[in-house]
């Protein structure tokens, strides 16, 4: 990560003569994680721009959302390989259109990025469990980065404001390691617990209901284990009604939301539900964790909890190799659905 924040001003200059005016759409492309970071970042997007960005897979935009762009819009793609077809099309399909097109990847030769405009390529950030687990984290922060430089050109912010994120943005990392440890700390002690339960199902409100879906999707990914992500209201609508009582709940709960997920947390204890409480403030004996206040990225703190625990629990019972078959079975239905596209 500090490699590419020491790329701040060189990421934020790639923009300076970027147009993005009243009249602009912003169009955000990811699958899977990226996708997850895509909505995330979405929401300071929406604060300095004034306008709801669209956050769509490369599919919808393929087949439907393409055909309402225009010259003034602008396509970010996010890619950790840069080689789905789709979301090369995508980028194909926006240039069609007179759509400036932007791809976010770590491989400066990838598809995506020689298709783009504007290739913005990071540092690979990954763990390693027999097999890659894409560190969402530094995909995250330069959509941040890309989206302040966008600002920053069209004078949405100046660059005052624009050091303060900078500064944030180093703040947060340093935060980083500490919670990843701590996650992983906290596995460790709690293992024997944990291997109780064969599902999870993992709860969010707010913006951590896109966390929430990245803890979901590397429990399949890293351990085989089924696991689902649920909006924390939508749970007590009736969910939580017909969750069966091997599913193990955990609750992801920020500054904004603790208050409100603490009773939730207790009502879920009440009917007996066997749930844990990843942090803010969180009751004893589960896994609390400093955050800090910022309106728009304190979210990326959870980054390293869900990796931490997951890989941390993977690591200690071994399941490496149940990962790296459920990865491979996932890469290789990815290729075929590719290349039947082509």
């Amino acid at each position: 990560m500090d490699e590419l924040l020491d790329r701040y001003d060189q990421i934020l200059g790639l923009f300076k003569n970027v147009e993005f005016k009243k009249k602009s759409n912003l169009y955000l492309i990811g699958n899977g994680s990226s996708g997850e970071g895509a909505r995330i970042a979405s929401f300071l997007a929406l604060d300095l721009f004034g306008k709801v960005p669209y956050c769509i897979t490369p599919y919808q935009f393929t087949h439907y959302s393409y055909v309402a762009l225009t010259e003034k819009d602008i396509v970010i793609a996010i890619s950790q390989t840069g080689t789905s077809h789709q979301v090369v099309e995508s980028l194909r399909l926006a240039k069609k259109a007179g759509a400036l097109t932007i791809a976010i990847t770590t491989i400066a030769n990838a598809p995506v990025a020689e298709v783009a405009d504007i290739p913005v390529i990071l540092p690979e950030c990954k763990e390693n469990v027999d097999y890659k687990v894409v560190g969402v984290i530094g995909q995250l922060y330069g959509l941040w980065m890309v989206i302040l430089g966008i600002a920053l050109a069209n004078e949405y912010i100046n660059d005052k404001q624009a050091e303060s994120y900078l500064l944030e943005f180093r703040d947060l990392n340093q935060h980083y390691k500490a919670i990843a440890d701590a996650a992983q700390q906290w596995t460790f002690d709690h293992i024997d617990f944990l291997e109780q339960f064969t599902k999870l199902t993992v709860l969010g409100s707010g913006a951590l209901v896109e966390t929430a879906m990245e803890l979901a999707i590397k429990s399949i990914e890293v351990q085989n284990r089924f696991s689902m992500a649920v909006d924390t209201e939508e749970y007590l609508h009736g969910i939580c009604a017909a969750d069966p009582a091997e599913n193990l709940v955990i609750m992801l709960a920020d500054m904004e939301t603790a208050d409100y997920s603490k009773k939730v947390y207790e009502s879920i204890k009440a009917f007996g539900q066997p749930v844990i409480y990843f942090g803010h403030n969180a009751p004893e004996g589960n896994l609390s964790v400093k955050l800090l206040d910022s309106k728009y990225f304190s979210t990326a703190l959870f980054f390293p909890l869900v990796h931490g625990f997951i890989v941390a629990w993977a690591k200690i019972k071994d399941y490496g190799a149940d990962g790296a078959k459920v990865f491979a079975f996932y890469q290789d239905r990815l290729k075929v659905r590719e290349e039947t596209k082509k």
